[in-house]
């Protein structure tokens, strides 16, 4: 009862810590979205005739104050009101859980595919060693290091400049996913999440951070004690890699959903980046506010998520909080 009472008492902790971190930063999204000059009304074609109605309908009148406390109070009794000129009348709630569900599978297996490649390039190229496979490693980062803007673009109008050429020649018949970015289906999201992975030099970051944390655990003593008795090695790696690849793994959250932004609208996904993109070109606040909320929910639990694994597989972490 002791191990579990010192798990419940840390993850407890993290939980409320995380928390704190999680309001504050709601309050601060508030706060900037009320102070931003101009609202809704400025983007209808008949704003000011209407000004009046839509200022007490849509609660955007009475100045930065009131505005504010109205804000507040929506977010405190978890109301996030309406879309006003993005989806007229739709409910925010559902707008943004459907277009966050969207961007999760373009978020989720990016995550993933980048910690697997950083570990792999890692494993394969180690610092220090030459050869065919360090200058590999060396050339996939060189690849990855353009912003994500500029890689997807690369990517699309690369790969349909290829495709036409190959199909003026008749050498391939029209592939169902050309051209790109208009035909949804398996490529364009492939193609997405691999800029989404890689794009901005993530993939050198990750692969520093997977070295580090190789190097970390190959001079640790236990290992060495493990070496010595030529004991399997596997299971103890994957058992205390998990901690910090969950860090890891949370730390990339809120750049690659930053990067969203640019990956889906580069690609023409209908998910919670572009969303907000037209929410703001609209001035449409409660959407903008309630992606923003919604992506701020997502970092505090990936960050919760971690602090979790890490405090139930490494003792050290439940002595910190003892």
């Amino acid at each position: 009862m002791s191990r579990v009472g010192a798990i419940l008492r840390a993850a407890a902790r993290r939980t409320a810590s995380v928390g704190v971190s999680a309001a504050g930063a709601a309050g601060l999204v508030v706060l900037l979205f009320v102070a931003v000059p101009g609202d809704a009304i400025d983007a209808l074609a008949n704003g000011p005739e209407l000004r009046a109605q839509l200022e007490a309908e849509w609660g955007l009148g009475g100045g930065p104050l009131a505005r504010l406390g109205h804000a507040v109070s929506r977010v405190v009794r978890l109301d996030l009101g309406s879309s006003l000129t993005f989806r007229p009348g739709a409910p925010v709630a559902g707008l943004a859980t459907d277009a966050m569900g969207t961007s999760a599978t373009l978020l989720l297996p990016a995550l993933g595919v980048g910690l697997a490649a950083g570990y792999l390039l890692a494993v394969l190229a180690p610092v220090g060693q030459g050869g065919v496979r360090r200058a590999a490693a060396r050339a996939a980062v060189a690849l990855t290091a353009p912003p994500v803007v500029l890689l997807g673009l690369a990517v699309v109008l690369g790969l349909n400049a290829l495709t036409w050429s190959a199909l003026e020649r008749g050498l391939i018949v029209r592939p169902a996913w050309f051209a790109l970015p208009e035909e949804p289906g398996v490529v364009r999201s492939a193609l997405a999440t691999a800029v989404l992975a890689f794009g901005s030099a993530q993939l050198g970051r990750l692969t520093g951070a997977a070295r580090r944390e190789w190097a970390t655990l190959d001079a640790a003593g236990f290992m060495l004690v493990a070496r010595a008795h030529d004991l399997p090695l596997g299971a103890l790696r994957l058992r205390h890699l998990l901690a910090p690849t969950a860090r890891l793994a949370a730390a990339q959250v809120p750049t690659l959903a930053s990067a969203l932004i640019v990956v889906e609208r580069g690609f023409a996904i209908p998910g919670a980046g572009s969303m907000f993109w037209e929410a703001c070109r609209l001035r449409d606040w409660p959407l903008a506010l309630g992606l923003t909320l919604g992506a701020a929910a997502v970092t505090a639990g990936a960050t919760l998520a971690a602090q979790l694994v890490a405090v139930v597989v490494d003792p050290r972490e439940r002595r910190e909080d003892a």
